[in-house]
């Protein structure tokens, strides 16, 4: 962790969409520094990758369950939902019926 020189904040990395480049920058004052060598930091995503299958995602209190939507294999009317890729944000559903645990996702 790297703190402002200035405000003593901590420093949070950040494009500079100017220069293109990675920079290092204050979030309270206009301090920021470039970032150097190994200290970069590159992030992909694989657009391709499959959705998260959760088997016992029924069971967890803390997943919203979404009203009106029904599971596709056994008609079960209790789903939960979550974002099962992180990268490309597809909402996946699990269905509620213990027999069933059927994930799936709705794609436009």
């Amino acid at each position: 962790m790297q703190f402002c020189p200035d405000c003593r904040n901590l420093l949070y990395k950040k494009e500079d969409k100017k220069e293109n480049m990675l920079v290092i920058a204050c979030r309270i004052c206009p301090y920021q520094e470039k970032v150097e060598g190994k200290n970069k930091m590159r992030h992909e995503t694989n657009p391709t990758e499959p959705p998260l299958i959760l088997r016992d995602a029924y069971e967890d209190p803390t997943l919203p369950r979404e009203k009106g939507v029904s599971c596709p294999v056994c008609g079960h009317p209790r789903v939960v939902w979550f974002y099962g890729n992180r990268e490309s944000m597809v909402q996946t559903f699990a269905c509620c019926n213990p027999k069933c645990r059927h994930n799936w996702t709705n794609h436009a």
